[in-house]
């Protein structure tokens, strides 16, 4: 029993070797493919640079690697990718270019109560890209502007949905850079994080924003504001914040009005998601590592649908909330995400909003839609029956 004991040991030690050298092995071979593909050359120019980058993507294999064997037994819903375009970054280095700080949307996020709909029954998945409503995934770049994306991409769907001449599939939509610089006082902070429903506040006190063609995105949060009054590309009237952690209003308000701002805990490795299920889970620790909380939310995204995996002999099906980001259409499934539903998930539904939009004549009364929210549900309603 020792000898076969230490014959187990070399064993799995020369397989752990096999891996490491494999990992080593792709990163130098994948490294200059990678800069190619993801725009990178100038590390070409600086070789104390280049040789740094390629040991972050070589360790970034590392972890890669050891997810996607967990992956392959079971032990988690997702698949990771080298492929990236965040895998030349160390952990901190991605927290400060691409996520925003912290943000605490408990004392602020006042729910409007649960959605109240008569004689309508919830779709078992629904997927509003189906709907041609949602415009492309967009790139925030190095700045921590999630939120404003997020805003700007649930705006644009409900903008979409009652204006059919627009083609939203090509559209390039709204300001995300009129929020940078206009929205700082209502709690937001530019490249620093904010909030989808601030920022729904700021653009209803505002009267509207501007179209991104008027006011071009570029990643600082260092203009001035150049709010223009003539080129507003949508309004909004009011703004419905789901009660936090309730992810079947959550589903409610998803299946039978629209695509919904969401915020939630983002942790270092999800940079690395190709497809599948998110499930936050940690191949190192076995843990689930993101936060269940609406104290440390700090990414912003669009969850445009919802639906659930086949379920197989061995395996149950997995409910999931699908989610567009905005880090481009070379991460994860083209831009897009599933995560996991049914149990609040990095807290998910605990920061959820969605705008209100005035249709055609009615307009505001004493900052109320004299007959807005009622008009954009039936309306919905019918869009959604139409696909």
């Amino acid at each position: 029993m020792h000898l076969l004991s230490k014959i187990s040991a070399l064993l799995a030690l020369s397989l752990a070797q096999q891996k490491l050298s494999s990992a080593e092995e792709i990163g130098n071979n994948e490294f200059n493919k990678w800069i190619s593909k993801h725009n990178k050359e100038h590390y070409h120019q600086n070789q104390k640079e280049y040789q740094k980058r390629l040991n972050i993507f070589q360790n970034n294999a590392h972890i890669v690697q050891r997810h996607n064997d967990a992956y392959e037994q079971g032990l988690t819903s997702y698949a990771m990718s080298l492929d990236s375009p965040f895998s030349d970054f160390t952990d901190e280095e991605f927290h400060s270019l691409y996520l925003m700080d912290s943000q605490n949307c408990s004392a602020t996020h006042t729910s409007s109560g649960p959605l109240q709909f008569k004689n309508t029954d919830l779709p078992k998945s629904m997927d509003w890209r189906t709907k041609g409503i949602i415009t492309p995934v967009k790139n925030q770049k190095d700045c921590g502007s999630c939120w404003t994306f997020s805003t700007t991409g649930t705006l644009e769907a409900y903008t979409c949905m009652h204006n059919p001449s627009i083609d939203c599939t090509k559209w390039t939509g709204l300001a995300e850079q009129q929020l940078l610089d206009c929205a700082s006082d209502f709690d937001n902070h530019g490249c620093n994080g904010g909030l989808p429903s601030h920022a729904f506040e700021y653009i209803k006190f505002a009267g509207g924003i501007d179209t991104e063609e008027s006011y071009p995105y570029h990643a600082t949060d260092e203009g001035p504001c150049l709010k223009s009054f003539k080129t507003y590309g949508a309004h909004v009237a009011e703004i419905y914040n789901i009660t936090s952690g309730d992810e079947d209003d959550l589903v409610n308000a998803i299946g039978l009005v629209g695509p919904v701002s969401v915020a939630y805990d983002v942790s270092p490795d999800f940079r690395f998601y190709s497809h599948g299920v998110y499930d936050s889970y940690n191949s190192t620790t076995n843990q689930i590592m993101c936060k269940f909380d609406a104290l440390h939310v700090n990414h912003a995204v669009v969850a445009v649908g919802y639906g659930e995996t086949e379920a197989t002999e061995n395996k149950e099906s997995i409910p999931f909330f699908i989610i567009r980001n905005s880090w481009s259409t070379s991460w994860g499934m083209e831009g897009y995400f599933w995560i996991k539903r049914g149990e609040n998930l990095c807290g998910i539904s605990d920061c959820a909003s969605f705008p209100i939009v005035p249709i055609g004549k009615e307009k505001l009364g004493n900052g109320k839609l004299l007959d807005g929210e009622s008009t954009q549900l039936a309306r919905t309603s019918t869009l959604r029956k139409r696909g």
